[in-house]
């Protein structure tokens, strides 16, 4: 009986042993998890100094990735993002890095030496989409017709504070950023017509399922067709 006592007594030793090791196992994981994910979500950030709505400066800690060239130009673009305190509570997460992660801003390179071009001139804005527009035939794109945008403002690192979206259309180059309409409470879809001069949205906006139709020259409005009414309750 005691040898039996005895071997129970390791058996209860052993598992003991065992179980303390695999918590030690659990928790190394998540430390190094931890410091794997800080290091991975600190990659490509900067730390931007500029000046605040009280006019003091205020630094805000920005990621610079994703360069992109525009087919049919020399201009490359880039997506400025930044980690939203709380996570991204605004209806839309456009940053590459996860849900916590908003693209803020959108910077133009051209060639040569010329000096970069901000799209906006604070980082105060969700930028759900960033969407280079073209023709697809047969497999192939056409050069970029124009960028287009979903926005809405809020101050940085502020979430729930934009619920509305505004969609827009700039210049390959930067330039002649234009709101599409006040703000709808989204967009459904876009679509480029196949002689590349006409973008389509359909849009939800007060009660309504709207199709708007604008110029890819002018950036003016052409139509507006009613779809259907909603369900308001």
């Amino acid at each position: 009986m005691s040898e039996q006592n005895t071997f129970f007594r390791w058996v209860y030793r052993l598992l003991a042993i065992g179980g303390l090791c695999l918590l030690l196992a659990i928790a190394y994981v998540w430390i190094a998890g931890s410091i794997s994910s800080r290091q991975w979500r600190g990659r490509n950030t900067v730390e931007v100094e500029q000046a605040g709505r009280n006019g003091r400066k205020q630094v805000q800690t920005l990621r610079f990735d994703g360069l992109e060239s525009i087919k049919g130009s020399a201009v490359q673009l880039i997506k400025v993002e930044s980690e939203d305190e709380g996570g991204n509570k605004v209806g839309f997460s456009s940053g590459g890095y996860g849900a916590a992660f908003t693209t803020r801003n959108v910077i133009f390179l051209e060639a040569g030496n010329g000096v970069a071009r901000w799209l906006f001139p604070d980082n105060d804005q969700f930028i759900g989409k960033v969407s280079k527009l073209c023709v697809c035939e047969d497999g192939k794109e056409s050069d970029v017709l124009a960028i287009y945008l979903e926005v809405a403002r809020g101050k940085a690192g502020e979430t729930g504070a934009a619920s509305r979206v505004v969609p827009a259309l700039v210049r390959t180059d930067g330039n002649g950023y234009t709101e599409l309409g006040k703000p709808v409470s989204r967009v459904l879809d876009n679509v480029v017509s196949d002689d590349g001069k006409t973008l389509g949205l359909l849009v939800e906006d007060k009660g309504k399922l709207l199709y708007r139709q604008f110029s890819l020259e002018s950036f003016a409005q052409l139509s507006e067709r009613l779809v259907t009414q909603l369900d308001r309750k």
